[in-house]
């Protein structure tokens, strides 16, 4: 009988419950990951694409702080297609992949033509994403495009110039609204990455744009 009580604590490993406690709430955070995105679904593309993120994920293991950066990431993808669709922007969207929330902006609606200098409806557009971007950590990208035709005047002699100090000038707003500026990389890529056919007037005025990407999960 001694002998019984004495083989009890090498036979019993007192941690083994929180294996199961630990599963139980990955998947309480995953639930309620699916019905936060699915509650907002009527919001439109990034919501959409949201919710295939998270069905995504409810197929392959995930641990709750995964979890729960994901549904931050969800939210501000939904909020930002709001922000947006408030200012009623042309040729603006927003996008969800696996390692980016990608939103464009027309370049027309920040800067003057062969502008670096952001407009007031710039300052107007950007100000709700400084906000929404204060709430979460994660690095940001900011690209500038361009169209191929050359610049007349100005201070800037090449498109490339021009798309990589308008990147510095978001990124200047930004930091002078309390981001920090170690969050921010600029990318010019002037005429170089079109997002549509330059032989048209309306392919080049979707190609001047500046690009906001933020890096999910802490990739770079």
């Amino acid at each position: 009988m001694a002998r019984d009580a004495e083989r009890v604590p090498q036979e019993l490993n007192p941690g083994l419950w929180m294996v199961p406690y630990a599963d139980l709430m990955s998947n309480l955070m995953i639930l309620f990951l699916a019905l936060f995105v699915t509650s907002y679904a009527r919001h439109g593309a990034a919501a959409d694409k949201a919710l295939s993120q998270v069905q995504a994920e409810m197929a392959r293991p995930s641990d709750a702080a995964a979890a729960a950066k994901r549904l931050t990431e969800s939210k501000l993808a939904v909020e930002l297609e709001k922000a947006m669709a408030g200012l009623t922007l042309d040729e603006m969207g927003v996008r969800v992949t696996r390692r980016y929330i990608h939103l464009t902006l027309p370049a027309p609606v920040l800067f003057a033509e062969g502008s670096d200098r952001l407009s007031a409806e710039g300052l107007r557009a950007l100000t709700p994403l400084a906000k929404l971007l204060s709430g979460v950590p994660n690095p940001v990208l900011v690209s500038g495009h361009t169209d191929p035709l050359p610049i007349v005047g100005g201070r800037h002699k090449t498109n490339w110039e021009l798309s990589a100090a308008r990147a510095f000038a978001v990124i200047e707003f930004f930091r002078a609204q309390g981001l920090q500026a170690g969050r921010f990389r600029a990318r010019g890529y002037g005429e170089f990455h079109p997002a549509a056919d330059n032989a048209t007037a309306q392919g080049r005025a979707r190609n001047r744009r500046i690009e906001l990407s933020l890096v999910r999960d802490g990739s770079s």
